[in-house]
């Protein structure tokens, strides 16, 4: 049986100290190294072993009781969360972790909520119970009021079964409460009603200990190996997912793949005909090469070239690509000596996008600038670091900007005509508000007779290949659904072409015409601080435009829940750490993004001309008498063949 899992956790959990000990229990390593030594097992990058943070998500394979375990260790630091969502899809089951000095925090709180939408089954590990400060019962008290009621304590689940867990168990099977209440209920004989309510997530097991010192890791591993199951089928055809792609010290690229069913072999095509050059199980910064993989098994293969983050493969292929729930908010531009080509920045950065699809990279030919997306500043100086070491390219990064997206208020039609000598198509398309968060999406009410539908699949097609700009800032769109409504080719004169610039035309016209919003990113946070301080704080958080929940007061303690604006607040931690002496903090999470706070602020700032961008034209193109003329958007509806 293979089975992988990932342990999560806060920044300063002790991931990578579990991920040590667990290792070193399963005899994959001889000895434990620590971040602090700069020597732990799979924070092997140069740059993570600097900073002493884990920035990749990284694997590490051992036996237990016969059984096959894929570890991947993945990045704390909510920088780096994209990282993490990528991994996700790969899980059997994951290993949260909780610093049981600090409990529920602020990222704690965004990747429970990941591993929910991505239905992972969850373990629970409360750590740092070796320190006076940590209580295991409080913490799990706090995890069942904020998380989940069937969070549960598993400690001694092979010699006593509590009523909680028979109980849960007994929902399925009549008996069970009957053989509790008589005393005779043992784990052997509800461990696959329990193996099942975790794999459906109805139940959550949790245990303690200390990772540091090793103090309840083994009868973790004990318990977790008792409770995890899963049924790949390697005689079904082949089917995976593309969890990321790296470029190794030889700059040969690398696809990383989970398995999900059937095998794959060397030499085999595998992707639009590209055939795999080398099969690669990965322990660490280590590998092995292998003629074959099969179902469960994460490896990295070579030789696939078109590949990318979240792609299905094989019977997997026709599934809907992945749609992230973690976004950069923040957009920076690049900053690079002269004496570099523009266009060896732009292909180190296109090695890096591939590495890491949200970073966005946009090149801006009329401004010789290259903008990318990011995180928090944490990124940029790794993001510095390693373009360093790894091109020997130095580069520094302005300050950073929050990224804004823009959308419409209400439904609009837009025409697009482009028709230079020898070319023709006309496109209308009517624009309507989508459901937030959606992005982009497409349909069609345009009949076949009136446009043929392999025109119709190059509309569609051409709505996706490009990020549309809003006209307001010229920020990207997004929740928007484009209907196509009407379209017209030529029998002679008509190539695929023709509809890409059409319809942008079309898309663009009606934007011109929209009532169009800003929208930009809101953080949800949680600010831990002293009774002192929380009426600077709420006075504060209404000065920003934010809004919050009444503070829960303890011991002197403050804790206020709130939400505002990134804008607001990206720079609110430096000054509750100035007023505070240092004791308060205050930790995000991505709370997607609303109607912009300061609308006509950012529309002034930004100071974006709509007309004069060139790469995004409103206008369309007509031909009369064998000459070409150009008509502004608000006069091309006059000339359209759509009205006639």
């Amino acid at each position: 049986m293979k089975i992988t899992f990932g342990i999560l956790a806060h920044v300063d959990a002790g991931k990578t100290t579990l991920s040590e000990q667990i290792l070193y229990l399963t005899n994959t390593i001889r000895s434990l190294g620590s971040v602090n030594k700069q020597n732990s097992f799979l924070d092997y990058n140069d740059v993570e072993r600097e900073r002493g943070i884990t920035v990749f998500s990284e694997q590490a394979s051992f036996v237990l009781n016969n059984n096959q375990y894929c570890l991947i260790d993945t990045p704390g630091h909510v920088d780096f969360s994209t990282e993490l969502e990528r991994v996700l899809e790969a899980l059997d089951y994951a290993v949260l972790l909780i610093d049981g000095t600090d409990g529920i925090q602020g990222h704690t709180e965004t990747i429970w909520g990941l591993l929910r939408e991505y239905h992972v089954p969850t373990f629970l590990f409360i750590n740092k119970l070796d320190r006076e400060t940590a209580d295991y019962e409080k913490t799990i008290g706090e995890l069942k009021d904020s998380f989940s009621r069937e969070i549960m304590d598993f400690t001694n689940i092979f010699s006593e079964i509590s009523e909680e867990i028979a109980a849960a168990a007994a929902e399925t099977r009549e008996d069970i409460l009957d053989q509790f209440i008589e005393g005779n209920l043992c784990f052997d004989e509800i461990r696959d009603e329990i193996i099942r309510l975790i794999q459906e997530e109805n139940i959550f097991p949790c245990l303690g200990g200390a990772a540091a010192t090793g103090q309840g890791v083994e009868k973790f591993l004990q318990i977790f190996s008792s409770l995890t199951r899963t049924d790949y089928d390697n005689s079904l055809p082949f089917a995976g997912k593309v969890i990321k792609i790296r470029y190794d010290e030889q700059k040969e690229r690398q696809t990383f793949l989970k398995i999900t069913s059937g095998k794959i072999h060397v030499k085999e095509p595998i992707l639009d005909g590209q055939k795999i050059n080398q099969i690669r199980f990965y322990n660490g910064e280590k590998y092995i090469v292998s003629q074959e993989a099969s179902a469960g098994d994460i490896v990295a293969v070579t030789g696939l070239k078109n590949s990318y983050s979240g792609m299905g493969l094989g019977e997997s292929g026709s599934e809907q690509q992945q749609v992230n729930r973690i976004m950069p908010t923040l957009q920076a531009k690049v900053l690079y000596e002269t004496d570099i080509s523009d266009k060896a920045i732009v292909e180190i950065f296109h090695i890096l996008e591939e590495e890491d699809p949200m970073l966005f990279c946009q090149w801006e030919a009329s401004l010789k600038q290259l903008k990318i997306h990011i995180m928090g500043k944490i990124q940029l100086e790794i993001l510095k670091a390693a373009v360093l070491k790894r091109f020997g390219v130095e580069i520094t990064f302005a300050q950073p900007q929050v990224v804004y997206l823009e959308t419409i208020s209400g439904p609009v039609t837009g025409h697009g005509h482009f028709e230079p000598l020898r070319h023709y198509a006309e496109v209308a398309v009517r624009l309507e508000p989508g459901v937030l968060g959606s992005g982009i999406t497409f349909s069609s009410e345009c009949h076949v007779d009136t446009l043929a539908l392999n025109f119709q699949n190059l509309i569609k097609t051409h709505v996706f290949e490009k990020k549309h700009r809003g006209v307001l800032t010229g920020s990207e769109l997004t929740d928007i659904h484009i209907i196509l409504i009407w379209g017209r080719a030529h029998i002679k004169h008509t190539e695929g072409g023709d509809f890409r610039e059409a319809l942008y035309r079309a898309i663009r016209q009606g934007l011109m015409k929209a009532d169009s919003l800003i929208l930009e990113p809101y953080y949800a946070f949680t600010i831990k601080i002293a009774q002192e301080h929380v009426g600077r704080v709420m006075n504060d958080i209404t000065k920003y435009s934010g809004s919050f929940q009444a503070p829960d007061i303890k011991n002197g303690l403050a804790i206020i829940s709130g939400k505002g604006s990134v804008a607001s607040f990206v720079n609110y931690g430096e000054e509750i750490a100035s007023f505070s002496g240092g004791r308060g903090q205050i930790s995000f999470r991505f709370a997607g993004y609303h109607p912009c706070h300061n609308p006509d602020e950012v529309i002034k700032a930004r100071d974006y001309d709509p007309d004069g961008d060139i790469d995004n034209p409103s206008c369309s193109v007509f031909c009369a008498k064998g000459t070409s003329y150009v008509v502004n958007w608000y006069e091309a509806e006059n000339y359209m063949h759509y009205f006639r």
